[in-house]
């Protein structure tokens, strides 16, 4: 609701970088509507606008001029917006409302205007008729007599200080960045000005250039501050369709609609304009909600299953995302660890910053440390250049250290004093490097008894749980097996094309009765197969009998009634591959990554060709 605060008030909810005052509920799309009069300002409001904003160009529009003439010094801007929207909008909408107010008169006592639009009773304030709307040659002039960017930045500051709700129009991330550190609560990618129309401007750029500019603006901003809303506007946003193009591609939090709603004269194509704005924008985001009402909340990390189990591993995952406290991911393999592993990544402050994942069991244990922690050149032979490590490409993200139980003793030495100190020395090196990185570790091993047993360093495990979760089995989630399997299925049919293969209540009675030693990732095999060898379009039980009769190591895979008591014990698995084995996965890995080119695959792997050719020799590559 509208609120009017005087000069150096109080700050009103939200003004502390959430914007949450200015779009109501945390998360919800918003929509602002910049218009020129009070009667368009009513029906934006009735369509659904969450604020409007006062600005000369929505005038100029509605007295039927277009939208560039705003830049002119036709008139003095600000009170020029003061005198109509004092007189038609203020105390007649039920949303803020925000001053587009001018820095551009060099008569003009910044922080007196703030002042005095605060006594108004104006909700806030925005930078508009802006220079980011000016050429190259333009704003460098504007600023040579201090008219310039700064200008509009200190307008913002003291906006915030007054506890008016500041938002800002920018047009690159470093202009973001200034308005996010000045205080504003919004920060606004606007594209120029919108194309289309009878007196628009065609269109410089498409809407998907504009999604990936402003995709690039909102994470350099989310990084800073992350609850200051991220808005888009103009350029070839020229539809509802458009912006909800732009924003679901860009993940913006809400869209400006300016002259496309207002050079609308009727008012019911204006309350018609904004409703269509609101709800096409807004409808991905309803579509998303009714995907995790069926799947669960964990589907936007990738976890699908509405079980109990699953509902507490997504709660304590958004309890834990946003520490920097180390977390140990335990549960038996196959159950999705490095999912979790993501999704905690995902859901924290470093989500813009690298995800990095090392598989301790799968790298050689002579060549995990140069791995982990880099080395410099003629570190030892074959190192004929110098390479970070893993530790190092993480730096202000996160590293996700995968089957850490399965790191050998010295190295856990190590990776305890890197974790302790926050300062990583490559081989070779004795020169420190100085991290700010969160570590993830994942482990189906039981580290408290390892540690007992001497086989893990006891004081590593405490240092590695310092937040702990536990992933469930899928015997502990049988109900999640249907919605796991469709998803699968509808996952394989989109990647390989045609349609999706459905399961019936035979065979899916068939995959709850199987104790699925494997865990999802052998339901995903099996299902996957079953929708290669089935003929039909529906997999019956008998499509799916075989298959979980081969499925294990040894023979046939244990199986249970419908009560779940098994009938035979799963088979053991199988014996952890020997070094020779693991170096050999991890040079094959290695040339896939670089398509099988071999200089480009010794120098990532930072071996001398030589080197690399005789291994590949030694274990038969060729």
């Amino acid at each position: 609701m509208k609120h009017s605060n005087g000069p150096g008030g109080a700050k009103p909810e939200g003004a502390d970088g959430s914007g949450r005052r200015l779009v109501g509920a945390s998360g919800r799309f918003g929509i602002g509507a910049a218009i020129g009069a009070g009667l368009v300002a009513r029906s934006a409001v009735r369509g659904g606008a969450d604020f409007i904003l006062a600005l000369n160009a929505g005038r100029v529009r509605v007295m039927g001029a277009p939208s560039a003439v705003c830049m002119l010094p036709i008139h003095e801007s600000n009170a020029f917006v003061a005198e109509f929207a004092r007189r038609e909008i203020l105390g007649r909408v039920n949303v803020p409302v925000l001053f587009g107010a001018s820095t551009f008169n060099p008569r003009t006592d910044v922080r007196a205007l703030v002042k005095q639009i605060a006594a108004w009773g104006f909700d806030g304030i925005i930078n508009f008729p802006s220079v980011i709307l000016l050429d190259a040659e333009a704003r460098a002039g504007m600023a040579r007599y201090g008219l310039g960017w700064r200008r509009e930045v200190e307008l913002i500051a003291a906006a915030h200080e007054a506890g008016l709700l500041a938002a800002a129009y920018v047009r690159t991330g470093d202009q973001a960045i200034d308005m996010a550190e000045a205080g504003s609560d919004l920060v606004c990618v606007n594209f120029g000005w919108t194309a289309g129309g009878v007196a628009g401007e065609p269109a410089t750029q498409d809407t998907a250039g504009a999604a990936v500019e402003a995709k690039a603006v909102f994470r350099q901003v989310r990084r800073l501050r992350p609850k200051v809303l991220c808005f888009v506007e103009g350029g070839p946003i020229a539809t509802p369709q458009g912006a909800a193009e732009v924003c679901q591609a860009s993940n913006a939090d809400g869209y400006i609609a300016s002259s496309t709603v207002d050079r609308i004269p009727l008012e019911t194509a204006v309350f018609d304009a904004a409703a269509a704005f609101k709800a096409v924008t807004g409808l991905t985001r309803k579509v998303e909600a009714l995907k995790n009402e069926m799947l669960g909340d964990g589907r936007r990390f990738g976890l699908i299953g509405r079980s109990a189990a699953m509902a507490a591993l997504v709660r304590m995952i958004e309890r834990l995302a946003d520490s920097d406290l180390t977390v140990l991911i335990h549960g038996p393999s196959g159950t999705g660890k490095e999912l979790v592993a993501q999704a905690l990544h995902r859901g924290s402050h470093r989500r813009d910053r690298p995800l990095i994942a090392v598989n301790c069991a799968a790298i050689p244990r002579d060549l995990l440390e140069s791995e982990l922690f880099g080395f410099e050149r003629g570190a030892f032979t074959g190192a004929n250049r110098a390479r970070l490590g893993r530790f190092e490409e993480a730096n202000g993200g996160t590293l996700f250290l995968d089957e850490i139980g399965d790191l050998d003793l010295g190295l856990q030495s190590k990776l305890l004093r890197v974790l302790e100190s926050g300062v990583v020395e490559r081989l070779g090196s004795s020169q420190p490097h100085s991290l700010n990185v969160r570590v993830l570790c994942a482990t189906h091993r039981d580290l408290r008894a390892l540690s007992g047993d001497g086989r893990f360093r006891e004081d590593l495990f405490f240092r590695l749980s310092q937040l702990e979760i536990r992933v469930p089995s899928l015997a502990e989630r049988i109900e999640d097996i249907p919605l796991l399997a469709h998803s699968f299925l509808s996952t394989f049919a989109t990647r390989h094309g045609g349609s999706a293969k459905v399961i019936d209540n035979a065979a899916y009675q068939l995959l709850m009765a199987h104790l699925w030693p494997g865990n999802v990732r052998e339901l995903r095999n099996v299902v996957q197969q079953a929708a290669i060898l089935t003929d039909g379009e529906v997999i019956g039980a008998a499509d799916l009998t075989a298959l979980l009769d081969t499925q294990g190591q040894g023979g046939p895979a244990a199986k249970r009634h419908a009560t779940g008591l098994p009938l035979a014990k799963a088979a053991p698995a199988a014996p952890a591959p020997s070094s020779a084995e693991s170096e050999r996965d991890w040079i094959i890995e290695a040339l896939r990554r670089n398509r099988f080119r071999r200089a480009a695959t010794a120098s990532e792997l930072g071996l001398s060709r030589k080197t690399l050719y005789n291994k590949i020799r030694e274990y038969g590559i060729e």
